[in-house]
């Protein structure tokens, strides 16, 4: 765990540094290092990383990939053009950091009200390491998180370009377009997270059914599991969206762009409760929830600047630490953290 906590330690200190030294938002470097500490970690750090680099291990052609019927377009494209080149999986994991990080930071840097916080936020609640898992849908959900200008804007058009871009990751980013006009909608919060709600409950075993027969990828998603660690997850954000509705009513939060953000997120955290329910794979479709949480970190430092109070944002940055190491140790299984024997000096 120390290598994600020392990690964590330089980004802030170098954020800090910069804004005091020069005035400015830090991009380049925490982009590098970020990517950099994803690039050169084993194969054996992250649930799903042997399976991404099965090719490059084991030496194989390119003229393999038709075996890889199974993975996305976009992804298939991405791996073969690495396979040209090298057989090092290390620019595997560092090129698909690169474009991760780049695209969360870039909305992050553009609409965060507290740039520091949000990259705490971004790597303590688990938004930077979830591709350390899964890669293919780590890549999607970032590409797509360039769309939320667009939610916000109402932009239609850009927004399903994006999703459409982002699905050739992931087909789970096509998932992300009903949402746009749930959003959208004009009626009240509370209506739309009944529909939400009763939508998920009326139609999630189908929904699940029909990914897992699409793609046999898909499979396990129908597996029930007895691990608590995807309800764990689940009722940590569950709990942020009845935290921040209630500091909204409290403290009259009016700004068109923090309601709609918020509203994304509610609606899907309360869709993927009654998935959650049904005990399928954390592995599966609760893998969805990072498509809504990341954006705690554009709406939690507009909350704690309502609040004001830097006891209460102390006690959130340590249970936030607490949650970053628990997770990362037990719930993601990211530790112990190994580093590609290529780059092992003794």
């Amino acid at each position: 765990m120390l290598p994600y906590l020392l990690v964590l330690s330089f980004v802030m200190f170098w954020i800090t540094l910069e804004q005091k030294a020069l005035g400015r938002k830090a991009f380049w470097l925490p982009l590098i290092v970020l990517a950099l500490f994803a690039g050169i970690r084993s194969n054996l750090v992250g649930t799903d990383s042997e399976t991404y680099t099965r090719y490059f291990v084991n030496q194989l052609s390119v003229n393999n990939l038709q075996l890889r019927e199974g993975f996305e377009l976009g992804y298939r494209l991405l791996e073969y053009n690495l396979l040209e080149l090298t057989h090092n999986y290390f620019w595997l994991f560092f090129i698909s950091g690169l474009i991760v990080v780049y695209c969360y930071l870039k909305v992050i840097k553009k609409y965060s009200m507290n740039y520091s916080f949000s990259i705490f936020l971004f790597i303590t609640l688990g938004t930077y390491t979830f591709f350390f898992n899964g890669l293919r849908q780590g890549l999607s959900m970032a590409i797509f998180a360039l769309a939320t200008p667009y939610l916000l804007e109402k932009r239609i058009i850009p927004y399903l370009l994006i999703c459409g871009l982002a699905s050739l990751f992931h087909t789970s980013a096509l998932f992300m377009i009903p949402f746009y006009f749930l959003v959208n909608i004009n009626i009240k919060l509370i209506y739309k997270l009944s529909i939400a709600f009763v939508t998920s409950i009326l139609g999630s075993r189908l929904l699940i059914s029909y990914i897992a027969a699409s793609n046999s990828k898909y499979e396990s998603y129908t597996e029930v599991v007895e691990k608590g660690g995807g309800y764990l997850t689940l009722g940590f954000f569950a709990l942020l969206v009845v935290f921040i509705y209630f500091i909204i009513h409290i403290y009259k939060i009016r700004e068109a762009r923090f309601i709609k953000l918020f509203t994304f997120y509610a609606v899907g955290v309360l869709f993927l409760i009654p998935i959650a329910m049904l005990g399928a794979s954390p592995s599966g479709p609760q893998r969805l929830l990072t498509y809504f949480t990341w954006t705690l970190v554009l709406l939690l430092p507009i909350v704690f600047k309502r609040i004001n109070n830097i006891y209460v944002s102390v006690v959130f940055v340590v249970i936030a630490i607490t949650y970053f190491v628990l997770s990362t140790s037990r719930l993601s299984g990211l530790t112990p953290y190994i580093i590609n024997p290529i780059f092992e000096i003794f």
